[in-house]
């Protein structure tokens, strides 16, 4: 079975006690309903995020996840359980809506995120998805990759994934 879903979220990036919007984007899922196998693609856009740094200096950062390997897992008795690798990549940090591109500042290694079904999850409607990742280091981020390093590195986030089946 295949199914296409609306996909909205937002993880919370603890170190810097932020929010970042997921979506609106898709999630492809196959899944064998006999044996319970599925995996899926999600295709997120770019996101911003508005934060204040050292308690005073208002700031923002834009970023890019990427899926790095499908998601793989089951659908069992009304569950679901799934994960997969990502790439997180900042392409734009700021202060004051001034913003300064930021060519390739990236993880140094993909994003394990694993998801569950919170509830009983239908294939046909959908569902919400939650989780918990850390972030590993960043590189080529320039002056910026130390602080960036410091702020947001090996830090348990949330994730929160909501799935509507399209119509």
């Amino acid at each position: 079975m295949k199914i296409a879903y609306d996909t909205v979220g937002e993880t919370h990036l603890a170190g810097l006690d932020a929010k970042l919007p997921l979506g609106p984007g898709q999630t492809d899922v196959e899944v064998d309903l006999q044996s319970g196998k599925l995996g899926a693609k999600i295709t997120l856009p770019e996101a911003r995020t508005d934060f204040t740094l050292f308690g005073f200096l208002p700031t923002h950062a834009k970023i890019k996840i990427t899926q790095a390997s499908d998601l793989a897992g089951t659908f069992q008795a009304g569950a679901v359980n799934v994960a997969g690798d990502f790439g997180i990549q900042i392409v734009e940090v700021g202060h004051f809506g001034i913003g300064i591109p930021m060519q390739n500042c990236k993880t140094t290694a993909p994003v394990r995120i694993a998801l569950k079904s919170e509830g009983s999850f239908n294939p046909t409607a959908g569902g919400r998805l939650t989780g918990k990742y850390q972030i590993p280091k960043f590189a080529d981020c320039g002056i910026d990759t130390e602080i960036i390093n410091g702020l947001v590195t090996g830090k348990d986030n949330p994730i929160t994934v909501d799935l509507a089946a399209k119509k």
